[in-house]
């Protein structure tokens, strides 16, 4: 009888809430109305897939994992060139870069490793996305199976094994039917009856790259939702007819949601034309560096409050900006009039850039009835195609759901939450203390033998700018604070 983990956590990258339907997703809205629901969880910010991943493998908001952006410019990591959280050779230089480790909070894996038991994480996410779920498990001996970069894949002699017995792997796809169901066969056919994880991790791909190249709604997104759907049905076949069913707790999410992105603006020839330069690294002619997308993150040369106020300003200026956040702020409004303070967004770290921005984003529907359009800056993105990292409503609220023996059933909570609260509340029951470092509740409330939280407590806070007021707004249970979202108001 193949061996089930103690605690199961199935991610689906991207998946929208209202996209769970009972005509889509069948088995997922079987498995969330019959289980505990968290329909106002939140993901943390940015809204961005690598920063999540370390989110949830820590337990912690980005100031504890040092995980601040998907793309930056780290002069540690590189000198001349932005830094790609989700490449496995800008991964590996990054670790090296940092001496094995990059990511500044213990792990779930390093945790259950102290504590005599094993993680495996499957996954057809990016390497990066792959790394960051486990990033030390080779050093611990832990298996990690990334089907989208088989480098990234370990021990080597199991990797080698799973080649052989389940290879080869098949190219990618929007939708990515033939890497998820080879990712299930590997975990079914192999992980599960070989490794015996305590704790299992299984990344699905989509529908994150099929919302971002066909399109939130389009047939192709449907189809990937579909699949993704039944994959994660074989495992639950499983579970049910297992003898040892009660020993096992699953818990479903997704690392963020998505809007479409409708109106395209060049961020940098507008910032260039207003005689502003934005590189991919800092020199003596370049004081600005970062990325410059629907949500940017930019390095100030000298952190130089002159520099940060004339980028913050000019931000605020333009039609297509949304929220801006500056550092060493009152703890509501930033350094520089109308923005707000960085360190409302909990990513506070060595290595986070000095500015952040999102675009604007509203409730319009796009070409298939799907809400939620904003404002974009890709190379990568088409028009009409899915897109998230900023802090509108509906790519902040992630899916978040769980199952397990000891949990309600049929329960959907009042209660804020995120995916940084899964590793609390796994490790909880498996009688281990969490680390002082994860900043997630248990999500006592799934228990009918625990206590309440306490109420939550919300938070609105504002800046006005010379056209526009900016918002975001803060929910806090206990010590654990959840950004809802981020919105602006006036004239654009």
């Amino acid at each position: 009888m193949t061996p089930l983990p103690r605690f199961a956590i199935f991610v689906f990258d991207a998946l929208r809430r209202d996209m769970i339907t009972a005509s889509h997703m069948p088995i997922l809205r079987r498995f969330i109305d019959e289980g505990c629901d968290f329909p106002s969880s939140r993901c943390v910010f940015p809204s961005a897939t690598r920063v999540n991943a370390a989110a949830l493998a820590c337990g912690a908001v980005p100031a504890a994992t040092g995980v601040v952006a998907n793309k930056l410019f780290d002069a540690r990591v590189f000198s001349d060139r932005l830094f790609h959280t989700g490449k496995h050779d800008d991964m590996q230089a990054a670790e090296r870069a940092y001496g094995g480790g990059f990511v500044t909070a213990p792990t779930l894996g390093e945790v259950l490793a102290a504590n005599g038991m094993r993680l495996a994480v499957v996954s057809s996410g990016s390497a990066g996305t792959t790394h960051l779920l486990n990033p030390r498990s080779e050093t611990l001996n832990q298996v990690t199976v990334c089907v989208s970069d088989w480098r990234r894949t370990s021990p080597a002699d199991y990797a080698q094994k799973l080649l052989q017995r389940h290879g080869p792997v098949p190219p990618a796809a929007k939708p990515n039917v033939a890497r998820i169901r080879l990712q299930m066969d590997m975990l079914l056919g192999s992980v599960l009856p070989e490794i015996a994880p305590d704790v299992l991790i299984l990344w699905f791909s989509d529908p994150d790259s099929t919302y971002h190249e066909c399109g939130i709604g389009s047939p192709e997104s449907w189809a990937a939702i579909e699949h993704a759907d039944a994959e994660f049905g074989r495992f639950l076949d499983l579970w049910r007819s297992h003898p040892e069913q009660e020993r096992c707790t699953i818990a479903v999410c997704s690392d963020h949601a998505q809007v479409s992105a409708e109106r395209r603006v060049g961020v940098k020839e507008h910032m260039r034309a207003d005689g502003l330069h934005l590189g991919a690294s800092l020199d003596a002619g370049t004081v600005f560096a970062g990325s410059a997308g629907y949500c940017g993150a930019v390095r100030v040369a000298g952190a130089d409050p002159g520099r940060i106020a004339l980028l913050a300003e000019w931000l605020n200026r333009q039609p297509w900006c949304g929220n801006v956040f500056t550092p060493h702020g009152d703890g509501v409004r930033g350094s520089v009039p109308g923005t707000l303070d960085r360190a409302l967004l909990m990513l506070e770290h060595a290595r986070t850039p000095e500015v952040y921005y999102t675009m604007r984003a509203d409730e319009t529907k796009n070409a298939w009835g799907m809400p939620g359009t904003c404002w974009f800056d890709s190379n990568e993105i088409p028009d009409g195609g899915g897109t998230h990292g900023g802090l509108h409503r509906i790519e902040m609220n992630n899916l978040l759901a769980l199952q397990g023996a000891r949990l309600r059933r049929g329960y959907v909570s009042p209660w804020p939450a995120s995916q940084t609260d899964l590793a609390p509340t796994l490790l909880r029951s498996l009688g281990i203390a969490p680390p002082q470092s994860m900043t997630g509740r248990v999500l006592a409330e799934a228990y009918a033998a625990l206590d309440e939280p306490p109420e939550v407590e919300t938070r609105v806070c504002q800046a006005e700018a010379a056209h526009c007021a900016q918002f975001l707004r803060v929910w806090r249970v206990g010590r654990t604070a959840y950004i809802d979202q981020g919105w602006v108001e006036g004239k654009a």
